[in-house]
């Protein structure tokens, strides 16, 4: 046998590193599991404010959803490109009746090539309850301390976790038309969250005296009052991202002071609570602010104790892109992720 020498060892030792590099550069394929091993809410509300800080680079440009019929369900696709970043890239999934499906593809936009694929169920839900924790963080009043919430299905708990993050919570009043439902959920946000929770009898009584409330429900019908909140609440309507639906009635926009959502563009076709108003013309286009010229403070926010604040969350490519970007670093610097056959 050969005898291994220090120079052979020494080569042997620089083509690791160079193997380690080149597996480093390589595009990676992330699992649900893998995602939710690198990523919190908390880490996606970081990455979308540090997205929305930069709303207004003029290299930065989102292509709102559009949908189109794909065997027994939907396709959904969305796509951006996050020009300080360097990335770009796209969502698809699909929604049939028996199952969806979820992909986040990520791009360099110094090179065009393929930075990693991800499975973007999990990575969805806490981009949306992110969406709703920035604007929670910009609009409500500091001292908020009553969440509530109308809907307990697959997205409401990172939208608790993600309010609970930026506002000292004390208390959740839940409520679902399933009773289990609700006093299930009750119990899941006090095991994880350690806030005491409630399931509540009625919407009416979940919102009642709540700081900040949150509807995320799939409802074609509004299933919030505008006479059931109190001065000073903020509102994150999280559920409805289709003209056909609506989860806030009309008075509740009215009696905002603050109507903001994710972009404008995509609202324009999904909205269905701010399109009605503006085709009744009792509200205007102009009248709808986006989340990130409130962060960047070229258009104000809430401005004194009493007003009530609203955002339309519709979930935009450009939220699972930043999301996306940062899911795909912490696979790198972690070694997690499968390396794909790709140069």
């Amino acid at each position: 046998m050969a005898k291994t020498t220090s120079k052979t060892k020494a080569s042997t030792k620089a083509a690791g590193k160079g193997n380690a590099t080149a597996a480093s550069n390589r595009p990676l394929y992330l699992t649900e599991a893998d995602v939710q091993s690198l990523a919190s809410v908390k880490d996606a509300i970081t990455a979308l404010e540090r997205l929305f800080e930069t709303w207004a680079d003029p290299t930065t440009a989102n292509l709102p959803r559009q949908r189109a019929p794909a065997g027994e369900g939907i396709l959904n696709l969305m796509g951006a490109a996050w020009g300080s970043a360097e990335v770009f890239g796209l969502k698809a999934y699909w929604g049939g009746i028996s199952a969806a499906r979820f992909h986040v593809v990520l791009y360099s936009a110094r090179d065009g090539k393929l930075k990693g694929m991800i499975e973007a169920d999990h990575l969805g839900r806490m981009r949306t309850g992110a969406a709703s924790g920035v604007a929670t963080k910009v609009l409500a009043r500091p001292d908020a301390r009553v969440l509530g919430v109308i809907g307990a299905g697959r997205q409401a708990f990172t939208q608790v976790e993600a309010v609970c993050a930026v506002r000292k919570i004390e208390t959740v009043r839940v409520f679902a038309r399933t009773a289990e439902h609700r006093e299930a959920f009750a119990k899941t946000v006090e095991q994880k969250l350690h806030v005491a929770a409630q399931p509540a009898p009625s919407a009416e009584a979940a919102v009642a005296d709540a700081d900040v409330v949150v509807t995320i429900t799939k409802s074609a019908n509004p299933v919030l009052r505008a006479n059931w909140l109190k001065s000073g609440v903020h509102v994150n309507a999280a559920g409805a991202n289709a003209p056909a639906r609506r989860e806030i009635d009309a008075e509740t926009v009215l009696r905002s002071t603050v109507r903001a959502t994710d972009q404008v563009a995509q609202a324009r076709l999904e909205a269905g609570e701010y399109r009605d108003l503006v085709a009744a013309g009792r509200l205007q286009w102009q009248d709808i602010v986006e989340l990130g010229d409130i962060i960047t403070k070229e258009v104000p926010g809430r401005v004194g104790p009493a007003d009530i604040t609203l955002f339309k969350s519709l979930g935009i490519a450009l939220e699972d892109i930043a999301l996306a970007d940062l899911i795909l670093r912490h696979a790198h610097e972690r070694g997690i992720g499968k390396p794909m056959p790709i140069p």
